[in-house]
């Protein structure tokens, strides 16, 4: 599990799948409400970084230079695409939205 210490140390980071491809670089990270622990990163993807697509940290792993996710490339580049409000925080639609689609248990 990413604690708080380590998500402060993810801005940059690049982003790799379990297969080892690149998905992009940790664009921000959103803590769950419950726990105040880190739950989902931003990974800005395509040309220029211009795409960002949100990427579960369950089952992330962190060696200090680089974030592996626990969801292929693939995967999250055809995730749902979500814009995200000035408050910078999820509306529960989208955050029901993305752990539908991610197989994740929503509470």
């Amino acid at each position: 599990m990413i604690g708080q210490r380590e998500a402060l140390r993810l801005y940059g980071c690049e982003v790799f799948d379990p297969a080892g491809q690149r998905v992009g670089i940790v664009g921000r990270f959103f803590l769950d409400e419950d726990t105040e622990q880190p739950a989902w990163i931003t990974v800005q993807t395509g040309l220029f970084g211009t795409n960002e697509s949100f990427v579960p940290l369950d089952g992330a792993a962190f060696d200090g230079d680089t974030l592996t996710v626990s969801v292929l490339k693939e995967t999250v580049r055809q995730s749902p695409r979500i814009t995200v409000d000035h408050g910078g925080d999820l509306l529960r639609e989208q955050e029901r939205a993305l752990y539908l689609y991610y197989g994740l248990e929503y509470m």
